[in-house]
């Protein structure tokens, strides 16, 4: 071959690459609003994977920074181009975003107002970044800034600890600025363990000149919070009954509501429930007598808490109700339930700690049964035995299971497993409490005492909207949501106490409560509107829910809709009009 052949071959074959090349970027094409969403996801894990002491404020900077810049990225999309699933996604992934930074905002407002107690935090909190940053130190010099903070903590402590009430209101201190120090201080303890765990035996100079400062740090650390906790919040470290947390007030609960995609207020949603709740007050009725309990339907639920299985007969019994909502759910052709699902479940048992949290039932792939064991009480064991009987139980295994959140659980791994990462209680509770009302409606249950045990759950469900977003807007106490369950909903005080303590202490958003009874609504309003008019049927209606997975059920709404969400949707939709 001569060099002018050699020449065009070379050529031919560079320009075949490049065009391979560019014809392999047109099949790519721009980013999909699933990339969008991995990559936001991806950048914020990296985030939370780097920058992890508590009270950083350079790190909450940076965490602002990046949910700025993929919001001012995410304007810069064609929006008319994307279609309906991709408007869906731009909506969750906007809205994600705006409401991170809310939250963002809210921790350094928290942080600052809880750095009142804490005046030794900046300090703590550098030495703590030393570490993180793996920044070179001098042992001798760092002992020493050890020895100086426990010095200062001991100090901060002794002052704490000698005020009393008077003095505590004199001073205006918040008590729940106060709890909020209280668990800076556990978790700046946990990151210093780390970060002992980091330097000791790698670093013989550490390890000789730091192993006594540190214990005496975390000694006083640890001294300090109990005393914060005793004195000025006023629940010592050993009450493990007395329950605060921490109220959101009125204008973060709406800031809550408008990203959930709820139009109405806080002061509306409780005026719904209240009028759900008298639904149940006048089905109680009925069923007490029925029961020949001439319509008290206290006497009537007392009734029912004594029926129960002896004790080794519960999961039998949970196995037992489990098929029969499937075969009910099949008879009437109401959801696709693949056999996959129908078998894939679990069962097991709660242990006496959780079931000081979570009294009842908890379900997904697997279904946690809660019921008495040897070690409880006599009281305890009594309270878990009415609380957990063969008729609340009825009404609780098809939530826990199928077609409640197991099925979810099967659907949503298998359909826009992505959108996971927006999980809304609106729609994962809200789609199981719908379960409840539409079952109701078809007869589901057979006898009075059954209608008595799903009363129980849709009359506590119209309660946890009432002292959820009571407490979030300082209009009752711990204490009066306790209350209020006993007296309105026929609760045990145990394990009124323990679902009060789960609300208010639990890792549960404010809005978790009061989003069974609401998105339940939400999802028998859209059943009115699109399975009651004809245009699908009810299995086509539930398979679309869960097919779409997890979304605020107005954003879910517009789905179905099959109609164009525009760029600047905002919730709209009043789904509990008219109101009472």
């Amino acid at each position: 071959m001569n060099v002018a052949c050699s020449f065009c071959y070379r050529l031919l074959i560079a320009l075949a690459v490049a065009y391979s090349a560019s014809l392999q970027v047109m099949a790519q094409g721009a980013p999909s609003m699933r990339d969008w969403i991995d990559r936001s996801q991806a950048d914020l894990n990296t985030l939370e994977h780097r920058y992890r002491v508590p009270g950083d404020e350079a790190a909450r900077n940076r965490r602002h920074t990046v949910l700025q810049q993929w919001l001012l990225d995410l304007q810069n999309i064609s929006y008319s181009t994307l279609n309906f699933d991709e408007q869906v996604d731009y909506q969750l992934l906007k809205y994600d975003l705006q409401r991170k930074l809310s939250q963002l905002q809210r921790e350094r407002t928290a942080d600052a107002a809880a750095m009142v107690f804490l005046p030794y935090g900046p300090a703590l909190i550098d030495l703590c970044l030393m570490r993180e940053n793996v920044d070179a130190f001098v042992p001798a010099a760092l002992a020493g800034k050890m020895e100086q903070l426990a010095e200062e903590m001991e100090q901060v402590k002794r002052e704490h600890s000698r005020l009393d009430k008077a003095q505590i209101e004199e001073q205006k201190l918040d008590r729940i600025a106060a709890l909020r120090a209280a668990d800076l201080i556990d978790q700046w303890r946990r990151t210093l363990a780390e970060l002992d765990r980091f330097y000791t035996g790698y670093d013989p100079m550490y390890s000789w000149w730091c192993e006594a400062p540190i214990k005496k740090m975390q000694a006083s650390l640890a001294d300090h919070g109990r005393v914060i906790r005793r004195q000025i919040v006023g629940v010592p470290e050993e009450d493990k009954d007395t329950i605060i947390g921490f109220p959101l007030g009125d204008a973060a609960l709406r800031e809550e509501l408008k990203y959930e995609w709820i139009a109405h207020t806080p002061e509306e949603l409780i005026r719904i429930a209240e009028r759900e709740f008298a639904w149940c007050d006048a089905q109680g009725e009925i069923a007490s007598r029925e029961l020949g309990f001439d319509g008290d339907w206290k006497k009537a639920l007392e009734h029912v808490k004594g029926l129960h299985v002896e004790p080794g007969k519960q999961p039998e019994m949970i196995r037992d109700l489990a098929w029969e909502a499937i075969r009910f759910l099949e008879t009437h052709d109401l959801v696709t339930v693949p056999n996959l699902a129908q078998t894939g479940w679990r069962m097991d048992m709660m242990s006496p700690e959780r079931q000081r949290v979570s009294p009842y039932f908890l379900g997904g792939p697997t279904i946690i049964v809660s019921f008495p064991t040897n070690t409880m009480s006599h009281d305890e064991k009594l309270m878990s035995l009415r609380s957990n009987n063969i008729h609340f139980s009825r009404a609780t295994v098809q939530h826990e299971l199928i077609p409640g959140h197991h099925l979810q659980y099967y659907m949503t791994a298998r359909y826009h497993p992505y959108r996971n990462t927006f999980s809304t209680p609106f729609w994962v509770e809200g789609w199981a409490l719908y379960w409840e009302m539409l079952l109701w409606d078809l007869g589901f249950p057979k006898t009075p005492e059954d209608r008595i045990g799903m009363l129980f759950w849709r009359k506590h469900r119209c309660a946890r909207i009432i002292f959820s977003l009571g407490y979030h807007l300082g209009k009752m106490t711990p204490e009066q949501c306790v209350d209020f369950l006993v007296e309105r909903v026929g609760h045990e005080r145990s394990a009124a106490a323990a679902e009060v303590r789960r609300s208010i202490m639990g890792n549960y958003g404010p809005l978790y409560q009061a989003a069974y009874m609401l998105g339940g609504l939400q999802i028998r309003s859209m059943h009115k509107e699109f399975v009651q008019s004809g245009q699908m049927t009810n299995r086509e209606f539930h398979d679309r829910i869960l097919q779409e997975n997890s979304l605020p059920i107005e954003l879910l709404r517009l789905r179905l809709k099959n109609e164009g969400i525009p760029q600047q949707a905002a919730p709209a939709w009043r789904f509990a009009d008219p109101l009472p």
